[in-house]
C-alpha cells in the first residue's frame, strides 16, 4: 500500500481512500460540510465507510477533536495503547493530540459518522469567523 493516500473521487459518490493515515484498504469517505460552512466550531460532519479487513492507521490530530458515531458493522478502536470493540450505536471521543485509528472486524462494512470540532484553545487562535448567506 503507498505511503501517502490515493484519493479516487467523482462528484456523486463518495471519495474512495486507499491507506489512510497508513491503514489498509478502501475508506469511502464523504464530508457533508465543514467549517466554513458552520457557526459553531465544527470542522467538519463526514460519512465514512470502511470495507472488510481495512483500517484508518493510527494518528493524531493537533487541531481537531473527533467524535466517531458507529452506524453498522463492528470494529476495533485504537487509543493510545488501548483496543476495544466497537458496534452501532457507540459513540467515541477522540481528544486533541490523542493516537487513534480504526478497523473493520468480520466480513461487514463498519458504517460511521465523525464530527471533527475545535477545542477552545484552537478557536481562541483564529481569527472571528462566521459564515455569510452568499
Amino acid at each position: 500500500m503507498a505511503e501517502t493516500p490515493i484519493f479516487i473521487s467523482d462528484t456523486g459518490s463518495p471519495s474512495k481512500i486507499l491507506g489512510v493515515h497508513g491503514g489498509r484498504g478502501t475508506l469511502n469517505w464523504k464530508r457533508f460540510v465543514t467549517g466554513l460552512m458552520m457557526s459553531g466550531n465544527w470542522d467538519s460532519f463526514e460519512h465514512n465507510r470502511l470495507e472488510p479487513g481495512a483500517a484508518v492507521g493510527e494518528h493524531v490530530h493537533s487541531r481537531t477533536e473527533e467524535i466517531y458515531f458507529i452506524i453498522r458493522g463492528k470494529g476495533l478502536m485504537h487509543y493510545g495503547d488501548d483496543r476495544f470493540e466497537v458496534g452501532p450505536g457507540d459513540l467515541i471521543m477522540t481528544p486533541l493530540h490523542g493516537r487513534h485509528g480504526i478497523e473493520t472486524i468480520g466480513d461487514e462494512t463498519l458504517e460511521f459518522f465523525v464530527v471533527e470540532a475545535l477545542p477552545p484553545e484552537i478557536v481562541d487562535a483564529l481569527p472571528e469567523y462566521s459564515p455569510s448567506a452568499e
